[in-house]
């Protein structure tokens, strides 16, 4: 088979889609977000399980689980799921890099703890997008549902991608589950993270800077 030039339509996707840290105000039209919402659906998974559950939340819902956030995140009432490990050699390494470059675009240097602290609280907030979803996996997940949802996500935000949508992955806010649930009511099931999303607010995406990645022979052996 003779690949397509690039720029192709997965190119444009895959190259395109940014984590977008500010946001229009505007909502997505709720047909809009039931096909990308569709469209992730066709994710793989382990045996055709589909262990994810989605919780999208906005309008006045949004509005309560941001203030829950936040009011969890200064009372030090953290509550993730899943057990959270600080990275350690290369993936601290590179981890510091891009908090580096994020917050230097963002005017907040690394000694600004107050500055850091706006930032962090503003995630929370979902950086101002106007929905947010949930991504959650049963009570007795094992790493291959953590595996299949990481694919349904990246699916969900090339979908989203396509249909001209900005989003942001935010593992913070899998670190108050306890907060999210005390708005969308208890459940079983145990959050890994969210998304958020909406429409890009154009002069912000223009000053964002792209993230770079690590060349492919730091990650990648061909074996022949």
């Amino acid at each position: 088979m003779t690949p397509p030039d690039p720029p192709s339509t997965a190119e444009r996707l895959i190259r395109g889609r940014r984590a977008v840290r500010a946001y229009r105000p505007d909502p997505v039209p709720d047909t809009v977000i039931t096909a990308i919402f569709d469209l992730a659906a066709a994710a793989p998974s382990n045996g055709n399980t589909q262990p994810w559950s989605v919780d999208v939340v906005s309008a006045g819902a949004r509005e309560r689980l941001g203030e829950a956030l936040v009011r969890a995140a200064e009372e030090g009432k953290q509550t993730p799921d899943f057990p959270v490990r600080p990275y350690t050699g290369v993936a601290a390494e590179r981890c510091a890099a891009a908090g580096a470059l994020m917050y230097g675009a963002l005017g907040v240097a690394r000694g600004d703890h107050a500055g850091r602290r706006r930032a962090f609280l503003a995630g929370l907030r979902f950086y101002g997008a106007p929905h947010v979803a949930l991504l959650s996996l049963p009570a007795d997940a094992d790493e291959r549902m953590a595996a299949d949802l990481g694919i349904y996500a990246q699916t969900l935000m090339l979908a989203m991608t396509a249909y001209g949508v900005a989003s942001c992955p935010q593992g913070v806010l899998g670190l108050f589950a306890d907060a999210v649930r005390s708005v969308l009511g208890p459940t079983t099931d145990k959050l890994l993270f969210g998304v958020s999303f909406g429409y890009a607010e154009p002069k912000a995406m223009r000053a964002m800077p792209v993230v770079p990645r690590v060349p492919l022979a730091e990650t990648t052996r061909f074996h022949r």
